[in-house]
């Protein structure tokens, strides 16, 4: 080897009986080689390794595996299928009521509220009725209190939206609260406190100072718009405090 200060390596080479050989190598690609030469090395190997695993039995049956379904999705199935049967029974009981609506039926006055489309009124069958009721009037305060009863079977629960109005020379007064847009266009029935009672469900209706002689109306109507209650209540009421 030629130890001289240059920017090459100079290196002889003696194999005998062959000639002596001068090798001449660039010192910068020498350097470019000894760091490239490890890099290229790890990709290569990580390459490789990739390319087995992908290729392995193991690796295929993994991504192929099927999803088990969790007891979570199989409730959210169960719940779909039981609301598109309930949205079924609607339609149906929809189409029932729309070939026994009578003209009498628009002769029910109903205050603010929209009437339903193909309402059917079913006070008749006396489903609910209304008991211990009670007013209680103070200063600045009037609270309508009464227990709304399942007249059937405790088995069969009823559920729907309730309304009241207080009646004076002053107009009327409604709960649960509306708007004034509600006011104009008409109140729809399923704006009302909604309820769902299988024996006994207490009501409180609060109301602004009134007239003594005040009067109410409860209308009460079942989930599909049909009329279950409708009453007005004149007094003389249980009396709450003073």
């Amino acid at each position: 080897m030629i130890e001289k200060e240059s920017e090459n390596l100079h290196v002889i080479l003696h194999d005998s009986p062959e000639p002596l050989r001068l090798l001449v190598i660039s010192k910068k690609q020498l350097r470019r080689f000894l760091l490239l030469a490890p890099t290229l090395s790890f990709i290569l190997a990580c390459l490789l390794i990739a390319t087995f695993w992908l290729k392995s039995p193991t690796s295929g049956i993994k991504m192929k595996m099927p999803t088990i379904p969790s007891a979570t999705s199989n409730e959210k199935v169960v719940e779909l299928e039981a609301q598109i049967k309930a949205m079924t029974a609607a339609q149906e009981n929809m189409q029932v009521k729309l070939s026994q609506t009578t003209v009498n039926d628009v002769d029910i006055w109903l205050g603010p509220v929209k009437r339903p489309y193909a309402l059917q009124d079913l006070t008749d069958k006396s489903a609910l009725r209304l008991d211990s009721i009670q007013l209680e009037d103070g200063e600045g305060k009037r609270v309508l209190r009464f227990n709304l009863i399942n007249a059937g079977n405790e088995s069969e629960r009823i559920t729907g939206h309730i309304f009241v109005f207080q009646i004076d020379s002053r107009g009327l007064s409604p709960y649960p609260a509306m708007t004034g847009q509600e006011w104009v266009d008409g109140i729809r029935y399923n704006k009302g406190e909604s309820f769902a009672v299988s024996r006994l469900r207490p009501v409180e209706a609060p109301f602004p100072p009134a007239d003594s002689d005040a009067r109410f109306l409860v209308l009460i109507f079942n989930r599909e718009g049909d009329l279950l209650v409708r009453k007005e209540l004149s007094g003389p009421f249980k009396t709450v405090g003073q």
